[in-house]
């Protein structure tokens, strides 16, 4: 009878053991289950976007990822990356990240520089660079003086119109770069037709530079000038030789 006893004793044990491994089981898929499960909106490409692209609003989308997926340098708000150029290639629905995205102050001279467009540097001196008052961001036009060979006349002539100045010295019209140094060379936005010229006339002839109004667009055909056209021919043609005794 006593064997008995403690075999139900022992079976009740088993038994009670067994119902509340059940009933803690149940308890922690239930909890589980109530957890509520965090999304955070992220910003990722719309479509594969190429190294140096300048990011429009059309170019990222928004989307939902649990923090387990979010990266840490994910960015959050879209006005932290519109406007911003990226420094390499982002595929289609990865997350823009912040080390991704070139800041401002670390544009480089070819991020600025027009499609199309050579950046081209020229020796300068106060009197070819308009008394050192060209900055970065003005426009001006190239006047060449030629050289007359074969006996013919020496000739100035504006050989280039209406280029951009993307930097004097090493200014690109940042404020953190200015200087007190005076600047040797200015750096210009031409198309490779204008490179040729521009190379040719720095290189084997004088040149100046000259300011633009900054809204004035318009390019003039000029025939250039000789001497002939500043002295006057009907006055050279006048001159009476001299008679010798």
């Amino acid at each position: 009878m006593e064997s008995v006893n403690k075999r139900v004793i022992i079976i009740s044990l088993v038994l009670a053991i067994f119902t509340t491994s059940l009933v803690y089981l149940y308890i922690q898929k239930a909890t589980a289950k109530t957890e509520v499960t965090e999304y955070i909106n992220v910003y990722v490409a719309a479509t594969t976007l190429p190294a140096k692209h300048l990011i429009t609003e059309a170019d990222i989308k928004k989307s939902r990822v649990t923090r387990e997926y979010l990266s840490p340098q994910a960015v959050l708000n879209e006005a932290d990356i519109i406007g911003k150029r990226l420094k390499d290639r982002v595929i289609e629905g990865e997350q823009i990240l912040r080390d991704r995205l070139v800041d401002d102050k670390d544009l480089t001279l070819a991020f600025n520089l027009p499609v199309g467009k050579r950046a081209m540097a020229v020796n300068v001196s106060e009197q070819i660079a308009v008394g050192y008052l060209i900055k970065p961001g003005d426009t001006v036009d190239v006047i060449a003086n030629f050289s007359g060979a074969n006996n013919e006349p020496n000739m100035t002539k504006i050989v280039i119109q209406n280029v951009t100045v993307l930097a004097v010295g090493k200014n690109m019209g940042s404020a953190e770069e200015k200087s007190q140094e005076l600047p040797n060379t200015v750096t210009l936005a031409v198309t490779p037709q204008d490179a040729e010229k521009l190379s040719f006339v720095s290189e084997f002839e004088s040149i100046r530079l000259i300011l633009r109004n900054i809204e004035d667009e318009k390019t003039v055909n000029t025939d250039g000038v000789i001497k002939k056209d500043m002295t006057g021919i009907k006055g050279a043609q006048n001159v009476l030789p001299v008679q010798e005794p």
